[in-house]
């Protein structure tokens, strides 16, 4: 199956290396960001790539991207605890918990509901115990299994965009923690956009790769002349491909009929675990935590929240 288009320029490390437009806009990137990846990484992680940004919408995105050879299971066929490792179950279902009951808030009601990446099937679980009709979308065999047994709820094994939903099947749609890890955002949300009904509510949350977090990283990584970049993994775990924020989703959003209804930021925890890298390494991690945590009180947090409505 083709993860995105455009024109293939090598092949190498495992990656077919493809030159793209920003797929909000079509257009080239413009700006440079820096490098990430292999030697471009304090641990060395994954293979380097370079990071460039729209000039119009401000995504960001490696260009060449990296596409996998032998498709997503090369990234994604791992055993879901080990791959969510970071994310506390008992936490995934609280926050999943009071994200069904702010939809409910919202539309005034239960119905239909669709969760698209479903991973270990905290947001499926949620739902269905407080009532909702629920499907999921997990393409990973792995992972959608272990959702499919944990949860008892239907599981669709492929892209949400190949799934065949009728138009406006679900008065919800959730897709959270995945648009950054998908090499077709704007072809998925307007699929997305045409599953939903009219008046139903569509959730997203993304990193906002525009966030304190990124931009004192950036700035150190410029000070110390280093060339690198901090924003997104196309290449190794997590494997964020795209970097959005506040201004890009409310384009995306806009572009396929959907009005915002609720966006914000908050900076959640950092992202920087406790690795390798010697005291550096060690002050590094600190650093981050601190960074994380200031940016809870301001405007540039680590994350994007927003609930749009369908026009």
């Amino acid at each position: 199956m083709e993860l995105i288009k455009g024109e293939k320029i090598k092949t190498h490390a495992g990656y077919d290396w493809i030159k793209i437009n920003c797929p909000i806009c079509d257009l080239p990137p413009t700006k440079f960001v820096g490098k990430r990846g292999g030697a471009a990484h304090r641990e060395n992680l994954g293979v380097e790539a370079d990071i460039w940004a729209c000039g119009k919408c401000g995504l960001l995105f490696a260009n060449p991207m990296p596409v996998p050879v032998n498709g997503l299971e090369q990234h994604y066929s791992v055993d879901a605890d080990q791959y969510f490792e970071y994310h506390k179950s008992d936490l995934r279902l609280s926050l999943g918990n009071l994200l069904i009951e702010e939809a409910e808030q919202i539309l005034g009601r239960k119905g239909k509901l669709l969760d698209v990446g479903t991973g270990r099937g905290e947001i499926v679980l949620c739902a269905r115990e407080r009532g909702w009709e629920v499907e999921g979308v997990e393409p990973s065999e792995g992972f959608a299994a272990y959702s499919e047994k944990a949860t008892g709820v239907k599981i669709h094994r492929q892209p949400v965009e190949k799934c065949g939903f009728p138009d406006g099947e679900f008065d919800v749609v959730i897709l959270s923690a995945v648009l950054e890890h998908l090499y077709n955002p704007d072809e998925v949300v307007a699929e997305i956009s045409r599953i939903t009904k009219r008046g139903g509510l569509f959730y997203l949350d993304v990193p906002n790769e525009r966030g304190l977090f990124f931009k004192v990283g950036n700035l150190y990584q410029k000070i110390r002349r280093t060339g690198w970049s901090v924003n997104l993994s196309p290449t190794f775990t997590p494997f964020h491909i795209f970097g959005f924020s506040p201004k890009s989703v409310k384009m995306l959003l806009t572009k396929h009929g959907f009005g915002i209804k609720k966006m914000g930021v908050y900076g959640g925890t950092s992202l920087v675990p406790d690795g390798s890298g010697g005291m550096r390494g060690k002050i590094e991690a600190q650093a981050a935590r601190a960074i994380t945590a200031v940016s809870n009180f301001g405007t540039l947090g680590t994350y994007i929240i927003g609930w749009a409505i369908k026009k």
